[in-house]
Protein backbone atom coordinates (compact mmCIF):
# COMPACT_ATOMS: atom_id res chain seq x y z
CA UNK A 1 0.00 0.00 0.00
CA UNK A 2 1.18 3.25 -0.57
CA UNK A 3 -1.03 6.47 0.40
CA UNK A 4 -3.53 4.64 0.75
CA UNK A 5 -3.80 2.95 -2.43
CA UNK A 6 -4.20 -0.88 -2.80
CA UNK A 7 -1.70 -2.97 -5.64
CA UNK A 8 -2.20 -6.15 -7.07
CA UNK A 9 0.72 -7.60 -8.96
CA UNK A 10 0.04 -10.50 -11.49
CA UNK A 11 2.92 -12.36 -13.18
CA UNK A 12 1.72 -13.59 -16.18
CA UNK A 13 3.75 -17.29 -17.07
CA UNK A 14 1.67 -19.57 -19.46
CA UNK A 15 3.24 -22.65 -20.47
CA UNK A 16 3.04 -22.63 -24.23
CA UNK A 17 6.80 -21.06 -24.89
CA UNK A 18 8.03 -21.09 -28.41
CA UNK A 19 11.46 -19.23 -28.19
CA UNK A 20 12.88 -21.31 -25.58
CA UNK A 21 10.25 -24.05 -24.21
CA UNK A 22 10.00 -24.28 -20.46
CA UNK A 23 11.64 -21.17 -20.09
CA UNK A 24 9.95 -19.34 -17.18
CA UNK A 25 10.75 -22.37 -14.86
CA UNK A 26 13.96 -23.22 -16.18
CA UNK A 27 16.58 -22.62 -13.72
CA UNK A 28 18.90 -19.73 -13.45
CA UNK A 29 21.34 -19.42 -10.99
CA UNK A 30 19.89 -22.51 -8.93
CA UNK A 31 15.93 -21.13 -9.49
CA UNK A 32 13.18 -21.32 -11.49
CA UNK A 33 13.24 -17.74 -13.67
CA UNK A 34 9.83 -17.15 -12.46
CA UNK A 35 11.18 -17.45 -8.71
CA UNK A 36 13.46 -14.06 -9.41
CA UNK A 37 10.11 -11.99 -10.08
CA UNK A 38 8.21 -13.79 -7.34
CA UNK A 39 11.07 -12.67 -4.96
CA UNK A 40 10.86 -9.24 -6.02
CA UNK A 41 7.33 -8.31 -6.32
CA UNK A 42 7.06 -10.37 -2.71
CA UNK A 43 9.98 -7.69 -1.22
CA UNK A 44 8.37 -4.51 -2.56
CA UNK A 45 7.52 -2.13 0.23
CA UNK A 46 4.07 -1.76 -1.18
CA UNK A 47 2.42 -4.33 -3.30
CA UNK A 48 -0.67 -5.71 -1.32
CA UNK A 49 -0.87 -9.09 -2.85
CA UNK A 50 0.86 -10.60 -5.80
CA UNK A 51 -0.63 -13.53 -8.11
CA UNK A 52 0.64 -15.74 -10.60
CA UNK A 53 -1.42 -16.17 -13.76
CA UNK A 54 -0.57 -18.93 -15.51
CA UNK A 55 -2.21 -22.10 -17.54
CA UNK A 56 0.11 -24.91 -16.86
CA UNK A 57 0.09 -26.85 -13.46
CA UNK A 58 4.28 -27.43 -13.37
CA UNK A 59 4.57 -23.28 -13.72
CA UNK A 60 1.82 -23.55 -10.94
CA UNK A 61 3.18 -26.25 -8.69
CA UNK A 62 6.50 -24.04 -8.56
CA UNK A 63 4.95 -20.47 -7.66
CA UNK A 64 3.15 -22.11 -5.11
CA UNK A 65 6.79 -23.59 -3.56
CA UNK A 66 7.81 -20.20 -3.76
CA UNK A 67 4.71 -18.68 -1.93
CA UNK A 68 2.90 -16.88 -4.53
CA UNK A 69 -0.67 -16.79 -4.78
CA UNK A 70 -2.22 -19.21 -7.58
CA UNK A 71 -5.72 -18.87 -6.85
CA UNK A 72 -6.89 -19.96 -10.08
CA UNK A 73 -5.81 -21.70 -13.89
CA UNK A 74 -6.20 -19.63 -16.37
CA UNK A 75 -8.31 -20.71 -19.17
CA UNK A 76 -7.12 -22.21 -22.66
CA UNK A 77 -8.72 -20.00 -24.69
CA UNK A 78 -6.95 -16.50 -22.75
CA UNK A 79 -3.57 -18.89 -22.77
CA UNK A 80 -3.02 -19.43 -27.23
CA UNK A 81 -0.22 -17.34 -28.86
CA UNK A 82 -2.87 -15.19 -30.22
CA UNK A 83 -4.14 -13.86 -26.74
CA UNK A 84 -3.21 -10.93 -25.40
CA UNK A 85 -1.66 -9.93 -22.08
CA UNK A 86 -4.75 -7.79 -21.19
CA UNK A 87 -7.19 -10.22 -21.41
CA UNK A 88 -5.15 -12.34 -18.66
CA UNK A 89 -4.67 -9.72 -16.95
CA UNK A 90 -8.56 -8.47 -16.92
CA UNK A 91 -9.03 -12.75 -15.89
CA UNK A 92 -6.98 -12.39 -12.57
CA UNK A 93 -8.58 -8.52 -11.90
CA UNK A 94 -12.00 -10.34 -12.45
CA UNK A 95 -11.35 -13.19 -10.23
CA UNK A 96 -10.18 -11.03 -7.54
CA UNK A 97 -13.57 -8.96 -7.80
CA UNK A 98 -15.76 -11.74 -7.92
CA UNK A 99 -14.58 -14.58 -6.22
CA UNK A 100 -12.74 -12.91 -3.69
CA UNK A 101 -14.79 -9.62 -3.38
CA UNK A 102 -11.00 -7.84 -3.57
CA UNK A 103 -10.69 -4.78 -5.47
CA UNK A 104 -7.24 -2.68 -6.34
CA UNK A 105 -6.08 0.67 -6.92
CA UNK A 106 -3.63 -0.48 -9.20
CA UNK A 107 -2.34 -3.36 -11.60
CA UNK A 108 0.79 -4.38 -12.08
CA UNK A 109 2.53 -6.67 -14.61
CA UNK A 110 5.67 -8.48 -13.81
CA UNK A 111 6.86 -10.23 -16.61
CA UNK A 112 8.49 -13.52 -15.38
CA UNK A 113 11.80 -13.15 -18.39
CA UNK A 114 12.54 -9.78 -16.46
CA UNK A 115 14.61 -11.42 -14.00
CA UNK A 116 17.16 -8.04 -13.71
CA UNK A 117 14.42 -6.61 -12.33
CA UNK A 118 14.40 -5.91 -8.42
CA UNK A 119 11.81 -5.28 -6.12
CA UNK A 120 14.05 -1.54 -5.20
CA UNK A 121 13.25 -0.95 -9.23
CA UNK A 122 9.50 -1.66 -9.05
CA UNK A 123 9.26 0.36 -6.05
CA UNK A 124 11.04 3.19 -7.29
CA UNK A 125 8.27 3.14 -10.57
CA UNK A 126 5.11 3.33 -8.07
CA UNK A 127 7.22 6.26 -5.93
CA UNK A 128 7.05 8.24 -9.11
CA UNK A 129 3.84 7.53 -10.45
CA UNK A 130 2.26 8.34 -7.36
CA UNK A 131 3.98 11.60 -7.40
CA UNK A 132 2.60 12.56 -10.22
CA UNK A 133 -1.01 13.26 -11.93
CA UNK A 134 -0.01 9.93 -14.47
CA UNK A 135 -2.46 7.46 -15.24
CA UNK A 136 0.31 4.85 -15.56
CA UNK A 137 3.76 4.27 -16.04
CA UNK A 138 6.35 1.44 -17.95
CA UNK A 139 9.87 0.80 -18.11
CA UNK A 140 11.69 1.98 -20.89
CA UNK A 141 15.63 1.63 -21.63
CA UNK A 142 17.55 4.42 -23.81
CA UNK A 143 18.66 3.10 -27.26
CA UNK A 144 21.95 2.96 -28.32
CA UNK A 145 23.33 1.16 -31.65
CA UNK A 146 19.92 1.04 -32.38
CA UNK A 147 19.01 4.64 -32.21
CA UNK A 148 16.74 5.06 -35.56
CA UNK A 149 19.58 7.43 -36.73
CA UNK A 150 21.97 4.53 -36.93
CA UNK A 151 20.02 2.22 -38.60
CA UNK A 152 19.92 1.50 -42.11
CA UNK A 153 17.58 -0.96 -44.75
CA UNK A 154 17.95 -3.52 -47.28
CA UNK A 155 17.03 -2.97 -50.85
CA UNK A 156 15.95 -6.72 -53.29
CA UNK A 157 19.79 -6.07 -54.10
CA UNK A 158 20.98 -6.17 -50.38
CA UNK A 159 22.64 -1.97 -50.78
CA UNK A 160 21.63 -0.35 -47.89
CA UNK A 161 20.38 3.45 -47.36
CA UNK A 162 19.52 5.33 -44.42
CA UNK A 163 16.54 4.36 -42.11
CA UNK A 164 16.22 7.99 -41.18
CA UNK A 165 19.30 9.33 -42.42
CA UNK A 166 19.13 8.70 -45.93
CA UNK A 167 22.97 10.14 -46.94
CA UNK A 168 24.31 8.06 -44.31
CA UNK A 169 26.51 10.64 -43.34
CA UNK A 170 28.35 10.30 -40.02
CA UNK A 171 26.91 11.28 -36.95
CA UNK A 172 28.39 11.41 -33.16
CA UNK A 173 26.21 9.45 -30.80
CA UNK A 174 26.05 12.60 -28.21
CA UNK A 175 24.33 14.63 -31.26
CA UNK A 176 21.36 12.63 -31.63
CA UNK A 177 18.46 12.92 -29.46
CA UNK A 178 17.47 10.35 -26.52
CA UNK A 179 15.20 7.88 -28.36
CA UNK A 180 13.59 5.02 -25.67
CA UNK A 181 12.17 1.64 -26.15
CA UNK A 182 9.82 -0.31 -24.36
CA UNK A 183 12.07 -2.29 -22.59
CA UNK A 184 9.52 -4.84 -20.26
CA UNK A 185 10.50 -5.55 -16.60
CA UNK A 186 7.40 -3.09 -15.19
CA UNK A 187 4.40 -1.98 -15.81
CA UNK A 188 1.73 -0.09 -13.42
CA UNK A 189 -1.27 1.46 -13.62
CA UNK A 190 -4.43 3.05 -12.35
CA UNK A 191 -7.43 -0.20 -12.06
CA UNK A 192 -10.00 1.81 -13.91
CA UNK A 193 -7.45 3.13 -16.90
CA UNK A 194 -6.51 -0.20 -17.49
CA UNK A 195 -9.69 -1.43 -17.89
CA UNK A 196 -10.82 0.99 -20.01
CA UNK A 197 -8.09 1.49 -22.28
CA UNK A 198 -7.25 -2.18 -22.33
CA UNK A 199 -3.40 -1.01 -22.05
CA UNK A 200 -0.60 0.39 -20.28
CA UNK A 201 0.03 2.22 -23.34
CA UNK A 202 -1.29 6.17 -23.78
CA UNK A 203 -0.60 9.90 -23.64
CA UNK A 204 -1.20 9.72 -19.58
CA UNK A 205 1.37 7.08 -19.73
CA UNK A 206 5.22 7.83 -17.84
CA UNK A 207 8.36 6.41 -18.68
CA UNK A 208 10.59 4.84 -16.17
CA UNK A 209 14.11 4.54 -17.69
CA UNK A 210 16.18 1.24 -16.58
CA UNK A 211 19.65 0.47 -16.53
CA UNK A 212 21.10 -1.08 -19.63
CA UNK A 213 21.57 -4.35 -17.97
CA UNK A 214 18.26 -4.40 -17.00
CA UNK A 215 16.37 -4.24 -20.15
CA UNK A 216 17.11 -7.05 -20.95
CA UNK A 217 14.19 -9.73 -21.78
CA UNK A 218 14.49 -13.86 -21.94
CA UNK A 219 13.17 -14.98 -25.73
CA UNK A 220 15.63 -17.31 -26.76
CA UNK A 221 19.02 -19.02 -25.24
CA UNK A 222 21.02 -16.28 -26.49
CA UNK A 223 19.10 -13.90 -24.19
CA UNK A 224 19.17 -16.81 -21.53
CA UNK A 225 23.03 -17.24 -21.39
CA UNK A 226 23.33 -13.39 -21.36
CA UNK A 227 21.14 -12.25 -18.88
CA UNK A 228 22.78 -15.19 -16.06
CA UNK A 229 26.37 -13.71 -17.12
CA UNK A 230 24.78 -10.94 -16.09
CA UNK A 231 23.29 -12.08 -12.84
CA UNK A 232 26.25 -13.72 -12.12
CA UNK A 233 28.56 -10.57 -12.71
CA UNK A 234 26.10 -8.62 -10.63
CA UNK A 235 26.09 -11.09 -7.76
CA UNK A 236 22.33 -11.79 -7.50
CA UNK A 237 21.30 -14.16 -5.38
Amino acid sequence: MYNNKTFLAIIPARGGSKGLPGKNIKPILGKPLLQWTIEAGKNSKYIDELVVSTDSNEIAEVAKNCHAAVPFMRPDHLSGDTATSFVALKHAIDFYSSELQKEFDFIIKLEATSPLRTAEDIDRAIETLMKSDADAIVGIGRTEDQNPAFLVRLDNQNRISGYVNPDMTVIRRQDVDDIYFFEGSVYISKTDVLLEKKTFYHSNTLGHIMPKYKTLEIDDIDDFVMVEALMKQKCYK
